[in-house]
């Protein structure tokens, strides 16, 4: 059984050994840095164990499950251990989880990153859009995920360009049947994947971005066997929680924001 939010634990405990971590599954590599709202979270070895999205010059957005504390954020970054000239780096200030995060469950799988200096916006590097509060997704919606679920060796780590599979959006209630996930899916998850099975984001892809319309609707969190297609891949609705983002990122400056027509939070 695959459950991505076991992913920082069981990096952490086999980190010094070399862990090998599966990668998006039936993708396809997109063009260099045209996916430029996406960061690499990398241990203070410099491996790659989870994805995350760009939401403020200063703010990553990703799966609280992704914790591990102590990391590197990675932005304008394309292949995974070779230097391209477009990375900047970037050490958390605060790692600020959901309150609600419930690591048995999976729910609200969510967490803000706070980044001690700022990422320089350029023309690799951008924000990520995000949905409304509550902005909901009809199945059937091909959505596209992103990730590079590196492999680390004991010699290095071994570069991996970053890869992107398209995926159509699944019920809640097929993800939720007898034959699947058995009600385990909440209100706060999206189901997203492939009807004939072999496309997926797997290992290494947690807390990257699923993005439907252009805009941020999912991050990586859990799921079983990668690419089996009775058990979609599971993903944090993130319009579930525009609010609670913007409250973060913004407090206490926001209502004096929003009040002089600066800041809107369904923007």
């Amino acid at each position: 059984v695959r459950l991505l939010a076991l992913l920082p634990t069981l990096f952490l405990s086999q980190l010094g050994l070399g862990l090998a971590m599966g990668r998006i599954v039936g993708g396809y590599t997109p063009s260099p840095n045209s996916i430029k709202y996406i960061v690499s979270l990398q241990s203070s070895k410099g491996q790659h164990f989870c994805g995350g999205s760009l939401v403020h010059k200063s703010w990553v957005l990703t799966a609280a499950h992704c914790n591990i504390g102590c990391m590197m954020v990675v932005a304008g970054d394309y292949t995974l251990g070779a230097y391209e000239g477009t990375e900047q780096y970037s050490k958390p200030l605060s790692l600020n989880p959901h309150p609600q995060y419930n690591r048995s469950t999976n729910n609200a799988d969510i967490m803000l990153i706070q980044l001690s200096a700022p990422i320089e916006l350029n023309r690799y590097v951008s924000l990520a859009p995000l949905p409304k509060q509550n902005a909901g997704l009809l199945a059937g919606r091909v959505c596209q995920v992103s990730g590079w679920g590196s492999t680390s060796h004991s010699r290095g780590l071994t570069p991996l360009t970053l890869r992107t599979v398209k995926l159509p959006i699944v019920s809640t209630s097929k993800c939720n049947s007898s034959n699947s996930f058995s009600g385990n899916i909440t209100t706060n998850m999206i189901c997203a994947g492939s009807s004939t099975g072999g496309k997926d984001a797997c290992k290494g892809d947690s807390g990257g971005p699923l993005v439907c319309d252009g805009r941020v609707y999912g991050l990586v969190s859990w799921g079983n066997v990668c690419g089996d297609s009775r058990f979609p891949g599971v993903y944090t609705a993130v319009s579930r929680f525009r609010r609670w983002i913007d409250q973060t990122i913004y407090n206490p400056y926001s209502q004096c924001l929003k009040s002089a027509g600066l800041f809107s939070r369904e923007d």
